[in-house]
């Protein structure tokens, strides 16, 4: 067994996991759809946005590379020597920029940015911080039929057609929709009303979020009572060139609507 005096200093030699400094990084303004706050160890946010990353100062920081590790693929953001300007490479060519008396790093965030970042010198490195990128949600899109018969069903479906939804939930002109007996929910994209009424009509509101937006649309139900649609046709009957008269048809549509359960 060691004695006391030669155990400290193994526990703090240089290099070792529990000495290693950490990076901190947070979503600069004006990017709203993201959490501004400074975070130690992962921090999520969005694409488009940019994102300050900073390291303690590192033994041998005279010269320094950002890095960065996904998966088992491993390269260099950039590697910065003194007195000689940083070398960026191609992949954050255009989008990073590094200032040479913090070493702090800059990147306006794309798709495929989420990966684990890290600030090297010559003696000495920071631990892996873990970035998280996520596309913020467009307007939701909200397809369904806006005239309906009372006593039928009908089935609203809420579609993302960039970003990747995390939680979907409905609401009834502005008030928080629940579900029961007659109003049922499908993986929560899909609504579905069944023995319709003349109080179902109304506007109907999917609203859509992830880690870094929330966004929402809206879609007007309408309930009639009548049961079926009534259009007009004109029919011309013409009997050796002479015009005879004229005979109305009427064409019945009915409103009918998929089950969706």
């Amino acid at each position: 067994m060691f004695p006391v005096p030669l155990l400290l200093p193994l526990l703090l030699a240089p290099g070792s996991a529990a000495a290693a400094p950490g990076v901190t990084a947070r979503t600069l303004a004006p990017c709203y759809s993201a959490d501004l706050r400074p975070a130690a160890g992962s921090l999520v946010s969005a694409v488009g946005c940019t994102v300050l990353l900073t390291a303690p100062e590192l033994r041998g920081s005279r010269a320094v590379s950002w890095e960065y590790r996904a998966g088992s693929e491993e390269g260099v953001i950039l590697s910065y020597g003194f007195r000689h300007p940083p070398n960026v490479s191609r992949l954050y060519e255009n989008r990073a920029t590094f200032n040479e008396s913090s070493l702090s790093l800059q990147v306006v965030l794309q798709q495929g940015d989420s990966r684990l970042y890290r600030l090297r010198a010559q003696e000495e490195a920071t631990t892996w911080f873990h970035l998280h990128v996520v596309e913020p949600l467009s307007e939701p899109q909200i397809v369904g039929n806006s005239l309906v018969k009372a006593g039928g069903s009908t089935k609203l479906v809420c579609n993302v057609v960039q970003g990747k939804a995390d939680a979907y939930w409905w609401k009834k002109n502005g008030e928080l929709l629940v579900g029961n007996e007659r109003i049922r929910f499908v993986e929560n994209t899909t609504l579905c009303i069944v023995r319709v009424s003349i109080s179902d009509s109304g506007y109907y509101t999917c609203v859509v979020s992830n880690a870094v937006s929330q966004n929402e649309t809206s879609f007007l139900l309408k309930v009639h009572h009548s049961t079926n649609v009534v259009l007009p046709v004109v029919l011309t009957c013409v009997i050796f060139g002479v015009l005879a008269g004229v005979i109305f048809w009427c064409q019945r549509r009915e409103n009918s609507c998929g089950k969706c359960w």
